[in-house]
C-alpha cells in the first residue's frame, strides 16, 4: 500500500510539474506577443516607418490573430505532452514567424494570405512532426564520434586557412571594420570554400564543441572555439558571433527542451523590458530597438508581405535554385531580392532576403507553402524519431532562425541542414 501511493503521489507531483511547465512557457509567449505589439505601436510604426511600417489597426483583423493564438494555445498542449523537443520548436515558430506577422497583419491592416499560409505552415507541422518512425540509429562510441566530427572539421577548415592564413582582424572583436572585412573576405572567397565555411560555421563546429563539452574534453572544446573565432576574425560575419553565444546558452542553461525553452522566453522578456531602457535614457535614439526588435522579428515579416504581393500573380518554379533553373528560365530580369528592394525600397543596395513561407509562395504559390511545410515537418518527424540530446537545441535553434529570413533550399543545401540530419543519425542522440 505504501509503494502505491508513493508512486500515485510521485505521479501526480510529475504532472503537476509538466503543467506548471506548460503555463509559465505559455504565459511568456503572450507576454511577449504584448511587448512586441507595443514595440510596434510606439517605436516600429514612428521610427521605421519609412520602410513600410505603418500604424492601420483593425479591430476586427486582432481578435482573429487572438483567436488563433488561443487555438495554438490549446492544441499546443498536446504537443507539450507527447514531443518536448516539437513542442519546443512549435514555441519557437510562434515566436519567430506567426507572433510577429500577425502584428503586421492587424496593425498595418495588411493582406490575410502571409499569416493564413503561416497559419497553415505551423497546423502542417503539428500533424506531422510529432509522429515517430522506427529508425534504427547507428552507435558509435565516443572516440569515433569526435574523430569523424574533428575530422570533418580539419578538411573543411584546411583550404580556407590556406587561402586566408592568419590575415585576422582583431577590431573585429569589438564589432569594428566588420563591413571591410566580410568584404575582402567575400572577395577572396572561392564558391566551394564558402561552402566549407558555410557548414563549419553553422553546423559541423558548433556540434563538435557541444559534443566535447559533454564528454568533459575542456581543452579540444578550448580549441574548437578558437575554429570559431578564427573564421569570425578573417570574414566579419557577426552570425558566427551570435550562433555560438546562442548555442552555448542551450547546452548551460536548462535540463530538457522545455525549460531551456522557458530560460530563452525569460531572457528574451526581460531583454525586451530593458532595450528601450537602453534607447531612451542612455543612447538617446532608437539604436537597439532597430538592429534587435524591427530587423530580427518585423522585417523579415514585412518583406514576406512584399513577396506575397509582389508574386500573387505568378510564380518562379524554383528558376532561381540550381538544378530547377536547368528546367525552368527565370522571368525577372534580376535576382528577386534585388527587385524586391528596387520595388518596394526603392534602394539597389539591398538584398531582400525571404524566409520559407514567402520562399514557398514565390516559387509555387500555395502548393510551394504546402511542399515545403509538409517537408520541413518530414524532417523534425526525422529528428522527433532519434531522441535528440536537448544540449543539442542551440543548433536547431539556429536553423529555425536561419529559415525565417533565407529561402529553405539554401538553408537545406549551403546552410548544411542535410549536414544536420545526417550528423544526427548516430552522433547526437540522447543517452539512455
Amino acid at each position: 500500500m505504501i509503494k502505491k501511493y508513493n508512486s500515485s503521489f510521485s505521479y501526480d507531483n510529475f504532472s503537476l510539474k509538466v503543467e506548471k511547465e506548460f503555463a509559465l512557457i505559455s504565459a511568456f509567449v503572450l507576454l511577449i506577443n504584448l511587448f512586441l505589439e507595443a514595440y510596434y505601436f510606439v517605436f516600429i510604426s514612428n521610427h521605421f516607418n519609412y520602410l513600410g511600417f505603418k500604424l492601420d489597426f483593425s479591430i476586427v483583423k486582432y481578435l482573429e490573430t487572438k483567436l488563433l493564438l488561443f487555438l495554438f494555445f490549446i492544441y499546443s498542449l498536446h504537443l507539450f505532452k507527447k514531443s518536448s523537443f516539437i513542442y519546443s520548436i512549435f514555441v519557437l515558430l510562434v515566436i519567430l514567424f506567426y507572433i510577429p506577422i500577425s502584428i503586421l497583419y492587424s496593425f498595418m491592416d495588411s493582406i490575410g494570405d502571409p499569416i493564413y499560409s503561416v497559419t497553415f505552415f505551423l497546423t502542417i507541422y503539428t500533424l506531422i512532426a510529432p509522429k515517430k518512425i522506427n529508425i534504427k540509429t547507428i552507435c558509435l562510441s565516443a572516440q569515433n564520434k569526435f574523430l569523424i566530427l574533428f575530422g570533418m572539421a580539419l578538411i573543411l577548415v584546411i583550404p580556407i586557412f590556406l587561402n586566408f592564413g592568419w590575415n585576422i582582424n582583431l577590431k573585429t572583436l569589438f564589432f569594428n571594420e566588420i563591413y571591410e572585412t566580410r568584404a575582402l573576405f567575400s572577395k577572396n572567397l572561392s564558391t566551394i570554400q564558402d561552402y566549407f565555411y558555410s557548414w563549419e560555421v553553422k553546423i559541423i563546429i558548433p556540434i563538435l564543441l557541444i559534443f566535447l563539452l559533454i564528454h568533459q574534453k575542456y581543452l579540444l572544446a578550448l580549441l574548437t572555439f578558437s575554429i570559431l573565432l578564427y573564421l569570425y576574425m578573417i570574414s566579419g560575419n557577426k552570425s558566427v558571433y551570435a550562433s555560438t553565444i546562442v548555442v552555448l546558452f542551450f547546452y548551460f542553461f536548462g535540463q530538457d527542451f522545455s525549460t531551456k525553452t522557458r530560460y530563452f522566453l525569460q531572457l528574451l522578456f526581460f531583454g525586451l523590458i530593458l532595450i528601450p531602457l537602453v534607447d531612451i535614457y542612455y543612447i538617446k535614439n532608437v539604436f537597439f530597438s532597430g538592429i534587435f526588435v524591427m530587423r530580427v522579428f518585423f522585417f523579415p515579416s514585412l518583406l514576406t508581405y512584399c513577396y506575397f504581393d509582389y508574386f500573387s500573380n505568378f510564380s518562379l518554379y524554383l528558376s532561381e535554385h540550381s538544378f530547377f533553373n536547368v528546367f525552368f528560365q527565370s522571368p525577372l530580369e534580376m535576382k528577386s531580392a534585388l527587385l524586391i528592394s528596387k520595388v518596394y525600397f526603392n534602394t539597389n543596395d539591398m538584398y531582400a532576403n525571404n524566409g520559407i513561407i514567402s520562399d514557398g509562395y514565390m516559387n509555387m504559390g500555395y502548393i510551394g507553402v504546402l511542399m515545403f511545410s509538409v517537408v520541413f515537418s518530414s524532417i523534425f518527424l526525422f529528428f522527433n524519431s532519434i531522441r535528440i540530446d536537448p544540449r543539442y537545441y542551440g543548433i536547431f535553434f539556429i536553423s529555425i532562425f536561419f529559415l525565417l529570413s533565407i529561402p529553405f533550399f539554401t538553408v537545406l543545401i549551403s546552410g548544411g541542414l542535410w549536414l544536420l540530419i545526417i550528423l544526427s543519425f548516430f552522433i547526437m542522440q540522447k543517452r539512455i
